[in-house]
């Protein structure tokens, strides 16, 4: 089992975010955010994916970690087998846990959310750079997170976008940053828009 090398501060609000898996090639993704005591600034201190059919390894994982972080909310997606994953969670640990069913809606809102917590001058969200890191699970967050979609409908572009992922790639690691992002909701502070994915472009589909 590998440990979280992240620096467990007392004063910090820590949160968790878990993507189960959906199907055999995806991976479970769980996604650690930290605010600084007294900042506005939220930091992803610890990553990790993994082929974990076994949803019960799923569950001692989140009770392993919340051991270590004590997170103030442990935020899963329980569309599909993450259902369970979150029943179980809530009898174990109690009311931190909260689930999130995906709809085309509340999807738009989560990542239109953790785009502007990207990149709003206030609360910012900070991300590690693969670059300076060269470890292999922030490639593939910086991958992903390239590989997100908008797809739009072409006779009604106001209608709420699908959002999605590029064939062959996965998404596992963004969902679980966009889920724990839902706890620093900038809901009210500014103007609502529809989310254009995190690179210039988007689909148009009939």
């Amino acid at each position: 089992m590998i440990t979280p090398t992240a620096e467990y501060n007392q004063k910090s609000i820590y949160i968790l975010g878990i993507d189960v898996a959906r199907t055999g090639k995806d991976e479970t993704a769980f996604v650690i955010l930290e605010q600084l005591p007294f900042q506005d600034d939220i930091f992803v201190v610890y990553m990790e994916a993994k082929h974990t059919p076994d949803l019960t390894e799923v569950i001692d994982r989140a009770e392993f970690l919340d051991k270590i972080f004590n997170f103030k909310k442990i935020i899963v997606d329980t569309t599909g087998l993450g259902a369970g994953v979150t029943d179980v969670l809530k009898k174990k640990i109690g009311p931190k846990i909260e689930g999130i069913w995906y709809t085309q809606k509340i999807k738009v809102e989560m990542f239109n959310n953790l785009k502007i917590l990207m990149t709003r001058d206030e609360g910012r969200l900070h991300i590690p750079r693969y670059q300076d890191t060269k470890r292999a699970i922030d490639k593939k967050m910086y991958f992903q997170f390239l590989s997100i979609t908008a797809e739009y409908h072409k006779d009604n572009p106001e209608r709420l976008p699908k959002i999605s992922h590029e064939a062959r790639t996965h998404d596992d690691i963004v969902n679980a940053i966009a889920l724990a992002a839902t706890a620093f909701s900038i809901k009210g502070k500014s103007k609502p828009s529809l989310f254009q994915g995190f690179k210039s472009g988007v689909k148009i589909i009939n």
